[in-house]
């Protein structure tokens, strides 16, 4: 049966279109890209196939974790999100 899940990290050259590429040679695995994902091109991950995104270091800001900027915290989920749900 295998993985439910293929976490793909690190990341590779050609970000979304490999993701893209992939998905269509091999429409059985179901691709979750956590390396070069960032709060731009989530959604272009998933447009080009990526079944889900993993991101930490982009939404989590290290400086605005140490300066306890909660309110950017709060302004990457948000970008994010709606970067995600231009995907539907």
């Amino acid at each position: 049966n295998g993985a439910p899940l293929q976490k793909l990290f690190p990341g590779v050259a050609g970000g979304p279109m490999w993701v893209k590429a992939v998905s269509a040679a091999l429409p059985m695995l179901s691709i979750n890209p956590t390396s070069g994902v960032d709060l731009d091109n989530a959604g272009d991950y998933l447009r080009n196939g990526a079944a889900s995104v993993g991101l930490v270091a982009p939404l989590f800001d290290p400086v605005a974790i140490q300066n306890e900027d909660w309110d950017q915290i709060a302004k990457n989920a948000e970008k994010v999100m709606a970067n995600v749900r231009e995907v539907g």
